[in-house]
């Protein structure tokens, strides 16, 4: 009698721990609103980051993932098919410009970053540091794809954080602030320089450049 029960009572704490995991499981899907690319048929349709998502990036992200995009789908309203941007676990910085209190005319969502002939994004997609989560602590690198989503392609290099970005008013170029790794703590703030990259754009993405800025020391 004794071991009926305690195979009873196991059998319903598996069923417990079993029923406890399907209601854990994510139960809704949550995206942005849709930014039409110029005036074609395509429209980028990002995937926000939500409380559900938190098992996939790990700590911190209670004060800093909220209004990120862990991907970014590229709708086609003429052929009414989707596909992905990223492959690969990502964070994607909003696309809407910075507001303040005396904003009154912000830009509409996406004009930050849409150029000519590419699309720019802000990600974090490299564990820096090594601790099995996509946080604060690990590099904001820049992206570019094609205007239909394609060749998605790393344009700032692997290590460097980036702070923040100029397009150059041709649209030819774009400066670009951040910090190194420099005293090798895989962090990125005091104990770092300053550093300036600058991109070279090109109509075909293979061929964009990026070189560091020469600033002297003194």
């Amino acid at each position: 009698m004794k071991h009926k029960l305690i195979t009873l009572l196991f059998a319903i704490a598996i069923f417990n721990f079993s029923f406890g995991q399907e209601i854990g499981k994510k139960s809704e899907i949550n995206y942005s609103d849709p930014i039409q690319v110029d005036s074609s048929e395509y429209f980028l349709i990002p995937k926000v980051f939500d409380n559900d998502d938190k098992e996939s990036y790990g700590k911190s992200l209670n004060y800093y993932g909220w209004g990120s995009y862990t991907n970014i789908f590229f709708y086609n309203s003429k052929t009414n098919e989707s596909k992905k941007l990223f492959n690969q676990l990502a964070l994607i910085s909003s696309f809407s410009s910075p507001r303040s209190y005396y904003d009154y005319k912000p830009e509409a969502p996406g004009t930050q970053n849409l150029l000519p002939q590419h699309i720019l994004y802000l990600a974090r997609t490299e564990n820096f540091n090594s601790d099995k989560s996509l946080d604060t602590e690990d590099p904001l690198y820049l992206f570019l794809s094609t205007k239909t989503g394609d060749n998605l392609k790393q344009i700032t290099p692997a290590g460097f954080n980036v702070n923040s970005w100029t397009v150059s008013k041709d649209k030819k170029m774009i400066l670009v602030k951040g910090k190194n790794d420099k005293n090798g703590n895989k962090k990125f703030g005091q104990g770092d320089d300053d550093i300036y990259y600058r991109i070279d754009l090109n109509a075909d993405i293979s061929k964009v450049q990026c070189s560091q800025v020469p600033i002297p020391a003194n």
